[in-house]
């Protein structure tokens, strides 16, 4: 009886999860080159210590932004990070992170979000200068909600190296199994191999260990290892509680994994915050 209403909780949840990302967008911004946003905010290029601290970070819809920034800000494992990815981020929301935390940063949205009319996309933040960057769309767009996931790349300049890094947003289990493989694969592709350190960060909606397993396997195969292997949950995205998700993950390349985590305590999304701390190969 017990297991039964187990199984009638967790498909009530899914159903929801279903409908209310159901909602088709109001514009989708399938042009790789815009809207575009960038600010200049970091203070001073920092002194490279061959060490390099990454947070992922999806704020759900971008709506509680203030308990964001004090976390990013307060909490030990988060602060000072050298990059932040963000995702399910508006433009003016990305500017007031960046400029009161002291980031640059660059900015793409995906999309006009129905649940407030604003950008809906992915940013990096970083203490480092951006060399370059770089609006990647995954391919297979939602049936319904009518819009196409992205990557955005950045290229760093950390002393007299330079490092690849990219904020990955890719779509719900809505599109099946092997789209979403599909939009790893371009992830992958866009990378190549021509930098020897790359960090990859984002929200994979993994919502099986299958999902992550196959996900892994993708990266693995272009020489990645997932700096963030045994944390466990990072979603919390069901309204009743029971569901939580394997979503939010750092791949590296190039680098020594030193230590990682997730700040259980936030407040400010149905997502945790993921970080990691990392040392150079040479």
């Amino acid at each position: 009886m017990g297991n039964m209403k187990t199984r009638i909780s967790i498909s009530a949840a899914a159903m929801f999860l279903i409908v209310t990302s159901c909602t088709p967008v109001r514009q989708s911004y399938t042009h790789t080159e815009g809207p575009r946003y960038m600010g200049q905010f970091a203070e001073a290029t920092p002194e490279f210590k061959g060490q390099f601290k990454v947070v992922t970070y999806n704020i759900k819809l971008g709506k509680n932004l203030e308990q964001a920034i004090r976390e990013l800000d307060k909490e030990e494992t988060l602060r000072d990070a050298d990059v932040i990815f963000l995702q399910e981020m508006d433009p003016d929301g990305v500017y007031e992170m960046a400029q009161r935390l002291q980031y640059d940063y660059i900015y793409y949205p995906a999309a006009l979000h129905p649940s407030h009319d604003k950008g809906f996309g992915n940013a990096v933040l970083s203490k480092w200068p951006i060399k370059e960057h770089q609006k990647v769309v995954l391919p297979h767009e939602h049936p319904i909600r009518k819009m196409h996931r992205i990557a955005v790349f950045a290229l760093l300049v950390a002393g007299e190296l330079e490092i690849l890094t990219c904020s990955v947003h890719t779509e719900l289990y809505i599109i099946g199994h092997e789209r979403k493989m599909d939009q790893v694969e371009e992830v992958v592709k866009n990378i190549g191999d021509s930098f020897d350190y790359v960090i990859i960060g984002g929200d994979f909606n993994t919502d099986t260990n299958y999902s992550v397993l196959g996900t892994e396997r993708i990266f693995r195969k272009a020489g990645f290892r997932r700096a963030n292997k045994g944390l466990g949950y990072t979603s919390r995205a069901d309204p009743i509680g029971i569901l939580k998700w394997d979503f939010d993950h750092i791949y590296v390349r190039g680098f020594e994994v030193l230590d990682t985590g997730k700040y259980e305590e936030a407040e400010a999304s149905d997502h945790l915050p993921v970080w990691t701390i990392l040392k150079f190969n040479p």
